[in-house]
C-alpha cells in the first residue's frame, strides 16, 4: 500500500490516533476495544507478524515497540491494532533497508483488507478532490534594546503582531504537486497603516518526482532551504528552481534562486528600476557518514551587491563606512550530529570571496560561522528558526536551543541571512538586526518552547547581538537585546 494512502488514512480514522501513543506504543481504550473486536479478529500469539515487527523495531522503523506489551499467553491483539502498526511502518518506507521495505511489503499484503476497510472513506474523498487546506495563526509580542546610537526601540503597537498563514496542498497527479501560501502579517493597532496589514503569496510552487533526471525538481516561490543549515535561508518570498538527488548515500542539492525582489529604496540596489531581481546559484552534498552524523559541502555564486550608508541606516551591510562590493562567491562546510538520543549539535562555516569591492575598510574575504546545540532531534537539522522546537500534535512536548553566530560584513548575501528576523527590531533607524542579523554580527540566541495543547505551541526566545568588527561602525558595538514571546496555532 503507498505511504500517501497509508498517511491520509492515519488523518481521518481518529480511532488509530487514539491508539497510538507519543512514543509508538499502541493503548486501545477498552470501549474502543470493544468495538473494534466486533470488527476485527485477534492476531494469534504465534502469528509470524509479531516477530516482524520486533525486526523492524530493532531497525528503529518502528518505535516504542516492546512485544510484552501487546501480548501474554493468550491475550492478543486485534489485527486492527497491528494495522496500526504497520501503518506506522510504512510511514519510515523512504528511510528503510531493501531487507525492512520486504518486511514492510509483506505485512501491508497480510493486513491490506483492515487497511483497505479503514481507507475506504479515503478513496470516495479523493474520487472528489485532490486538494487540502490547512492553516496557522500566531499571536506574538515583541521587545528589543536598541543600545546603538540611532537605533529605534519598537514601542506601542510594534511590540504586538498577528499573523495568519492559509496553506492549499495539491496532488495534480502521481508525480507532480502544488503548494501555494497566503500570509498576512498585522502590527496591531494599525489596520489602516501601510505595515499594518501585509497580505503577501509567499509560497507558490510546483515540484516533480523523477523529473529531468533528479528525484526532485521543485519550481516557483519558496522559503530558501538548500544551502548549509540556516546561515544562509529565508523563511518567505524566494523564486527559483531546486534540484534533488540522492546517489547512495549522498544527497545532491542545486537550487538558482531571485533572493532579493526589484531593488527599492529601502534596500539601496542601485538598478532599482530595471526589474533585475538578484540572484544566488548554490550546489551542496549532504554525506550521511553513520547513523548519527551528516556532512555537508557547497560552492555559491552571488550577484548580489553589498552596500553600505551612513551610521548604519539603509544599505545592505551592518556597516556605515561607504564601502561596497559588486557581488561574491564562496564556499560552506558544515555538520550535524546526534549526542545519544537526546541532543543535536549542528555547525557551519562559510568563506566567501568578494568582487569589485570600492573602499579600503572592508575585508574582500569575509567568513563567517554558526554553531546550535538543541534537543529537538526529531526535527530536521535546521538552525531554529528554519525549524520547530517541538511537535505540535504532541501536548507537553518541550524543546530548546542554544546558538552562536559569528559573521564578518559580506559573508552572506543580503536578502538570504538566515538570523535575520530573528533577533526583532524595528526596521528603521541604525543597523537593524531584524534585516541584517547576519551581517557583521555576532551573538547568542537562545529559545525554548513548548506544546501547551493540542496544535497549540508557546515559544520564547532572547538574543544579545553585538557588531563584530566595530572599526566599520564607526566604534558601535553593543546592539543590545531583544526578546520575544510568541503563541502558534495550527490547523
Amino acid at each position: 500500500m503507498a505511504k500517501r494512502k497509508i498517511n491520509k488514512w492515519l488523518k481521518i480514522a481518529p480511532v488509530a490516533l487514539l491508539a497510538i501513543t507519543m512514543s509508538g506504543t499502541v493503548i486501545i481504550p477498552n470501549t474502543v476495544q470493544a468495538a473494534l473486536s466486533q470488527s476485527f479478529n485477534d492476531v494469534p500469539a504465534n502469528h509470524w507478524a509479531y516477530a516482524a515487527v520486533s525486526k523492524l523495531a530493532q531497525a528503529g522503523i518502528v518505535t516504542g515497540y516492546d512485544a510484552s506489551s501487546y501480548y501474554k499467553g493468550d491475550k492478543t491483539i486485534t489485527r486492527y491494532e497491528m494495522a496500526v502498526i504497520v501503518a506506522k511502518a510504512i510511514d519510515k518506507y523512504d528511510k528503510a533497508s531493501a531487507t525492512d521495505k520486504q518486511t514492510i511489503d509483506k505485512l501491508a499484503a497480510e493486513f491490506a483488507s483492515e487497511l483497505n476497510k479503514l481507507g475506504a472513506r479515503v478513496t470516495k474523498v479523493e474520487a472528489k478532490t485532490n486538494t487540502w487546506i490547512s492553516g496557522e495563526t500566531r499571536l506574538r509580542f515583541m521587545r528589543n534594546d536598541a543600545k546603538a546610537t540611532g537605533a529605534v526601540k519598537l514601542h506601542g503597537s510594534d511590540n504586538f503582531e498577528f499573523r495568519q498563514r492559509i496553506k492549499i496542498n495539491g496532488n495534480i497527479n502521481e508525480n507532480i504537486s502544488m503548494t501555494a501560501r497566503v500570509n498576512v502579517t498585522t502590527k496591531m493597532g494599525n489596520f489602516n497603516a501601510p505595515d499594518g496589514n501585509n497580505v503577501t503569496l509567499d509560497i507558490a510552487a510546483l515540484t516533480a518526482k523523477d523529473a529531468l533526471g533528479f528525484d526532485r525538481v521543485r519550481l516557483g516561490r519558496f522559503f530558501y532551504d538548500s544551502f548549509t543549515h540556516g546561515l544562509f535561508g529565508k523563511a518567505i518570498g524566494v523564486d527559483g528552481v531546486r534540484f534533488d538527488k540522492n546517489i547512495g548515500t549522498t544527497q545532491f542539492t542545486g537550487s538558482i534562486n531571485n533572493v532579493c525582489g526589484n531593488g527599492t529604496a529601502t534596500n539601496a540596489f542601485k538598478n532599482s528600476a530595471s526589474g533585475d531581481a538578484e540572484t544566488v546559484t548554490a550546489a551542496q552534498l549532504t554525506f550521511k557518514a553513520s547513523d548519527k552524523l551528516n556532512l555537508t559541502g557547497g560552492y555559491y555564486w552571488s550577484d548580489v551587491p553589498g552596500i553600505s550608508s551612513t551610521a548604519g541606516v539603509g544599505g545592505t551591510m551592518n556597516i556605515s563606512t561607504g564601502d561596497s562590493f559588486k557581488s561574491s562567491k564562496g564556499w560552506a562546510v558544515g555538520f550535524d550530529t546526534k549526542i545519544g538520543d537526546k541532543l543535536l549539535l549542528m555547525g557551519d562555516y562559510v568563506s566567501t570571496k568578494l568582487d569589485g569591492v570600492n573602499g579600503s575598510n572592508l575585508s574582500d574575504s569575509p567568513k563567517g560561522w554558526a554553531v546550535e546545540l538543541t534537543n529537538a532531534t526529531k526535527m530536521p537539522p535546521a538552525y531554529f528558526e528554519a525549524k520547530p522546537l517541538t511537535d505540535y500534535r504532541k501536548v507537553h512536548d518541550f524543546g530548546w536551543s542554544i546558538s552562536y553566530r559569528s559573521v564578518e560584513a559580506g559573508a552572506t548575501p543580503y536578502g538570504i541571512g538566515g538570523f535575520d528576523g530573528q533577533a526583532v527590531s524595528s526596521t528603521s533607524g541604525a543597523y537593524p538586526t531584524y534585516l541584517k542579523g547576519t551581517d557583521n554580527i555576532k551573538g547568542i540566541s537562545i529559545a525554548v518552547a513548548s506544546t501547551i495543547a493540542k496544535n497549540v505551541t508557546w515559544t520564547t526566545g532572547m538574543q544579545d547581538l553585538k557588531i563584530k568588527d566595530s572599526k566599520l561602525t564607526g566604534g558601535v558595538r553593543d546592539l543590545g537585546k531583544s526578546y520575544f514571546s510568541k503563541i502558534e496555532f495550527f490547523y
